[in-house]
């Protein structure tokens, strides 16, 4: 793309990129698995049992959690599992789990995020034991959930509610180790499983229990649960992830929902209420990703927040007092996350002020090179090559957007934006790098002879219109890939004034620059948007693959220790947190491999004269 280093700078980006998925996607199916526990037995005892902990501690019953926790703890010892990584992880989630439910008492949310963390540890190892390296079928997961839903809806017809609870519970257990597999299956038949087991639970928990509510909604999750099992249901072509995911839901959308259900209680509709309070239980299930890869502790207080609220909406005579607070409280609980732009106008102003000065700069010294070597009447055919590359450009955009925007929707869009982001980091450091190599007056213009001198020498003057015009077409290409990275995590008026800006700010340059090219200072020019570049690859770099995490393709361990920093794109993940910093590494290298260099070149120029 660029001369001079750029076969080094693109073989330099891939490693990097390279290293960062060896980080996020680690292998680990092979090699020990041999030495490992038997699969089928670890998940006939070790997956109900943490299961089992993490339905009771939703409900508060910590003494129960507790003993199961015990259990599942002795029968990890009895297996004596390698030492491997996973492991590991699961060992460490153990003790952890242990430490804060001892302090469930006064912190039950921390307590249940913990035990939260130790069950999808469990899953992870498990799954890396299964035979063959193969994952479990999300249609076999299915079946082997029909039983105990079956049992479930027996009981509740027999209004035994004790043992419908009981089944229930034993269900949601199952549940927990079976939903990585139905999920990756077809994530529409999750998400409307998700929602239909919140509806149910809600109705089982009213007191007394909403009988009729009860045996409709469990026969709806069974019938759904038989039909995918069988084969009878298919993921919809948009890549729907649940309800209504027609819609892209936002939190806003979530906070929308709440303030609708508070005000149908304030004017006495309950039912009103609770009807918007299930809407809220529908979109949640779009955005929780976004608020569980930010603060898990928040995201399991909602989770059993928003089900207790329905509940006492729906319980006779209806907790309104109780379900207000609760509401209240998921007010409070999301409000943080709502209106949160990833990006802002200043981020898209940067992004093509940086790339618009760049073209400016080199249409600028081309034209100002035909002035000085007597060319001047040639200059047309660069103004052409710059129109037609600036006019392809916009075409590029057109057809990228339109085709991306029919191919993405749902979580497929959060997968599109990472994978667009993780694309634009290498390109912004390939032009980064660049940037701070042409910084110096001599560099500069050795590559302006190169690009025009061999143009004049062959009399050919398409190849003034081919320079011009690729120059304006790649940083255009560049700048379409940009925005279509962010594009999902901007709101479109922000979007909006950042290009404004930075078109009316460029036109003032282009003015300047072009009429003044001779006095205009490169250097400081160069330098800031080198710096600004750099800036937007540490941000790129977290947001993408923040956007991956929140479409469930890479995994999130948050750590109380790490920052949270949104204006630079950093989440306390060691997921985005450890690329940012070797990426962060990388630049300071380039930074002194190319300063190193030019210190070098002066004092052969310097040795010359």
């Amino acid at each position: 793309m660029y001369e001079g280093k750029a076969h080094w700078m693109l073989k330099a980006g891939m490693v990097f990129i390279a290293a960062v998925f060896l980080l996020l996607f680690p292998a680990g199916k092979g090699g020990a698995a041999a030495q490992e526990p038997h699969e089928p037995d670890i998940q006939r005892t070790l997956l109900p049992l943490v299961g089992g902990a993490l339905v009771e501690a939703r409900d508060g019953h910590w003494d129960k959690a507790a003993a199961e926790l015990e259990q599942f703890e002795k029968q990890w010892q009895a297996f004596h599992p390698a030492k491997t990584p996973l492991a590991e992880n699961v060992a460490t989630a153990l003790a952890e789990a242990r430490q804060a439910l001892a302090g469930s008492g006064t912190k039950p949310d921390e307590a249940y995020a913990a035990i939260s963390r130790l069950a999808k540890a469990t899953q992870t190892f498990v799954n890396t034991q299964q035979t063959g390296g193969q994952k479990t079928d999300g249609k076999e997961a299915a079946k082997s959930l029909l039983p105990t839903l079956r049992q479930c809806l027996s009981e509740i017809r027999q209004q035994n509610w004790d043992q419908a609870n009981q089944a229930f519970k034993r269900f949601d257990a199952q549940w927990l180790k079976m939903e990585s597999a139905i999920r990756a299956d077809n994530k529409q038949v999750y998400g409307e499983i998700e929602t239909k087991m919140s509806l149910a639970r809600i109705s089982l928990q009213a007191e007394p229990p909403k009988a009729e509510a009860a045996e409709s909604q469990v026969a709806a999750l069974l019938q759904t649960v038989e039909n995918y099992a069988h084969g009878k249901m298919q993921e919809n072509p948009d890549g729907a992830d649940h309800p209504n995911s027609s819609r892209q839901w936002t939190v806003q959308d979530a906070m929308d929902l709440l303030n609708q259900a508070d005000g149908a209680i304030r004017s006495g509709n309950i039912q009103e209420a609770a009807n918007h309070l299930q809407s809220f239980i529908n979109a949640w299930l779009a955005i929780e990703g976004v608020v569980q890869t930010r603060d898990p502790q928040t995201y399991a207080r909602i989770e059993n927040q928003m089900t207790e609220a329905v509940s006492d909406l729906l319980s006779n005579p209806p907790r309104v007092d109780q379900a207000s607070k609760t509401i209240a409280a998921l007010q409070s609980e999301l409000a943080p996350f709502a209106n949160q732009s990833r990006y802002t106008a200043w981020d898209a102003a940067a992004i093509l002020l940086r790339e618009g000065l760049e073209a400016l700069l080199i249409l600028a010294a081309l034209l100002a090179f035909l002035r000085r070597t007597g060319n001047a009447s040639r200059q047309k055919w660069v103004w052409n090559g710059a129109i037609a590359g600036l006019l392809t450009s916009a075409l590029l955009a057109i057809v990228l957007n339109y085709a991306l925007s029919n191919a993405a929707t749902g979580s497929a869009r959060e997968l599109l934006e990472g994978s667009i982001g993780l694309i634009a980091v290498v390109l912004m450091l390939a032009v980064g790098i660049w940037l701070h190599e042409k910084s110096r007056m001599k560099a500069w213009n050795e590559y302006i002879r190169q690009q025009v001198g061999m143009a004049l020498a062959s009399g050919n003057l398409w190849s003034l219109f081919l320079v011009s015009g690729l120059a304006i077409l790649r940083e255009g290409a560049e700048t379409t890939i940009f925005y279509i990275g962010m594009a999902p995590s901007i709101h479109p008026a922000q979007l909006l004034t950042g290009i404004g800006m930075a078109a009316v700010l460029l036109l003032l340059l282009g003015f300047v620059i072009v009429k003044g090219s001779a006095w205009i200072p490169l250097r400081p020019l160069f330098l800031g948007g080198t710096v600004l570049i750099y800036y937007l690859v540490i941000k790129f770099l977290g947001e993408s693959i923040h956007a991956l995490q929140v479409a469930g393709n890479i995994s999130s361990h948050v750590s109380e220790f790490l920052p949270s920093w949104n204006w630079i794109g950093c989440y306390p993940t060691w997921e985005t947190f450890i690329p940012q910093v070797m990426v962060l590494l990388f630049i300071l290298f380039q930074v002194f491999r190319v300063e190193r260099k030019a210190v070098r070149q002066n004092h052969v120029y310097d040795a010359a004269k």
